[in-house]
């Protein structure tokens, strides 16, 4: 067994061997069916399957963060729509207290700490703090309705005119 192979687990070893066997089954010799080529094979059939379940870890990691619920006790529904939740890189932004807020997304707090103290020496009556993104929210736009515009009835007498021309 390589060195690779002695690292991935027995559970993922064995399914890796079940895949293969099913893909290789009455398979003779000329199509790739020796001994060498399957456990190689098998090894890099477990390697995929391992880091499908590594994966799968961090998105039920993921979810369970983001709902407070494990992820075993969420609906498939609601579980997959969790993870389809768009991602935010994290970012800072210098603000000088009292000025116009601030635009520029540095993508490194040593950076964004930098430029606060450039900042600092070009305007020292400001005091410039450096912010960093928490937490992010979107909506979606609401849907458009169109509303159909009808002539009043001349004899609803509920409507009025109240006199203002506009």
């Amino acid at each position: 067994m390589s060195a690779d192979a002695q690292i991935i687990p027995q559970d993922i070893m064995k399914a890796a061997e079940e895949a293969l066997d099913n893909l290789l089954c009455n398979c003779s010799e000329s199509c790739g069916g020796p001994v060498g080529v399957r456990k190689a094979s098998i090894v890099d059939i477990a390697k995929a399957i391992l880091a499908e379940r590594r994966r799968s870890a961090a998105v039920g990691k993921e979810a369970t963060m983001m709902t407070g619920a494990p992820i075993q006790e969420m609906g498939d529904e609601v579980a997959a729509a969790v993870m389809s939740q768009p991602k935010a890189h994290k970012f800072w932004m210098v603000y000088g207290i009292g000025q116009r807020g601030p635009t520029y997304q540095h993508y490194s707090k040593a950076l964004a700490q930098l430029e606060a103290q450039r900042l600092a020496s070009l305007h020292p009556e400001i005091v410039f703090v450096v912010l960093a993104a928490v937490d992010a929210y979107r909506t979606d736009a609401p849907a458009m309705q169109r509303i159909k515009i009808i002539k009043p009835d001349p004899a609803d007498h509920t409507v009025t005119d109240d006199g203002i021309p506009f």
